[in-house]
């Protein structure tokens, strides 16, 4: 019998040890941890820095004209590729065009371009030039 009452009080210190959160009133906040504090902190932060290069964007499009993209494989905007069709002698001869990203400058979007074009002996010579796109048309 007192075996008995032994497994008793043990099941009974259980069952509040099992139901404590229900009856004990703790203040915690669960609404907001600060993991939860950090990350709508972060979120905010990116979200005025997206406001704020949205609206830089949309200033420089207005003062240039649209971004020009540039093809997938070469990164060449396609008013270089009209450029290069008004002034080259050999425009069919062009090879390993590439250009660098482009970037908003002083007085228009900006790309420095790497190509090779043959020359009127027939040899290719390499020539690098930075062009300015301003409206869709591109300059040197």
């Amino acid at each position: 019998m007192s075996i008995l009452k032994y497994i008793l009080f043990a099941l009974l210190l259980l069952g509040l040890w099992i139901t404590e959160p229900l009856w004990m009133k703790k203040n915690f906040d669960t609404t907001a941890s600060p993991v939860d504090t950090q990350i709508s902190e972060e979120n905010h932060q990116k979200g005025k820095q997206l406001t704020a290069e949205s609206a830089k964007m949309k200033e420089l499009e207005a003062k240039f004209g649209p971004k020009p993209y540039g093809r997938h494989s070469t990164g060449v905007p396609s008013s270089i590729y009209d450029y290069w069709a008004k002034t080259l002698e050999y425009p069919d001869s062009l090879e390993e065009e590439r250009c660098r990203p482009i970037r908003p400058g002083p007085r228009g979007w900006t790309t420095v371009c790497r190509y090779r074009v043959k020359t009127s002996s027939g040899y290719f010579q390499l020539m690098q030039d930075t062009f300015i796109i301003k409206e869709g048309v591109a300059h040197k």
